[in-house]
């Protein structure tokens, strides 16, 4: 919904301006070196996670806005790497820049954990990106295979879920909240992730729909938040899913 990112325009504007003031090289803009193409949830689901769910339970703006920050720092290098195929005609920078380039992002988020003294996150981080990888691995093998539905999820779990389920964690931890509480947002980000994973790779309508229903469940579990509503950010993915959807189905 258009309401969620006016009511976070000024950190989702900061987001941008510090990723595109990092990630400028001197040789080459970054667009010159790889093209990502990034849509409404690829430039903002993830900061929108941490912001809400901070916001929401009282957390402080500037460091959600540095988490937001390094958690699209690994969102970024992970999609960059996936521009990688092993296609024998393409040509040699195409194959050697996502790589490099994605190294570099990785970089970039380790360099900001140090410098906004967000190392105790660090292992949790390290974990999630290890399942990253582990899911591109596995949906690499299964190109070839005929793969069923539970098998395809716990791929788009691992590539994506997970990422988004740490950010509401982390998000819900930076505010201060209780483990429990935190267990439920990481259920809510997980979910969301899930949803957007399957609607991009086109799993059928009751997978989206169920993971959606399971993050508005928990949302009812927890405690009164403060400030904006959660619900507005499970809307908010929702609705763009929805965009999605139906420019798939006039294509």
């Amino acid at each position: 919904m258009a309401l969620l990112t006016e009511h976070f325009k000024e950190e989702l504007e900061e987001i941008s301006r510090t990723l595109r003031r990092e990630i400028k090289l001197k040789a080459a803009e970054f667009d010159d070196l790889v093209e990502l193409n990034f849509g409404e949830l690829e430039n903002n689901a993830c900061s929108l996670i941490v912001l809400s769910i901070s916001q929401a339970f009282g957390g402080r703006n500037r460091s959600a806005i540095s988490l937001a920050i390094i958690l699209q720092y690994i969102f970024m290098a992970d999609q960059v790497h996936r521009l990688m195929t092993d296609d024998p005609d393409l040509e040699e920078s195409k194959r050697q820049f996502p790589v490099l380039v994605g190294d570099f992002l990785y970089g970039k988020f380790f360099l900001n954990l140090c410098k906004e003294k967000m190392l105790h996150f660090l292992a949790p981080l390290a974990k999630i990106i290890e399942s990253m990888n582990q899911g591109a691995i596995n949906r690499w093998l299964a190109k070839d295979e005929d793969v069923d539905q539970a098998e395809f999820i716990k791929i788009l779990e691992m590539e994506r879920a997970v990422l988004t389920g740490l950010a509401a964690r982390l998000g819900a931890e930076l505010a201060g909240c209780p483990v429990k509480v935190q267990n439920q947002c990481e259920v809510i980000g997980w979910n969301l992730g899930l949803a957007w994973a399957a609607s991009q790779d086109h799993v059928e309508e009751k997978v989206i729909n169920h993971a959606l229903h399971e993050a508005r469940n928990v949302l009812l579990e927890l405690p009164n938040p403060k400030g904006h509503s959660l619900g507005d950010l499970i809307d908010y993915i929702e609705s763009h899913l929805q965009i999605r959807a139906l420019k798939l189905n006039y294509e």
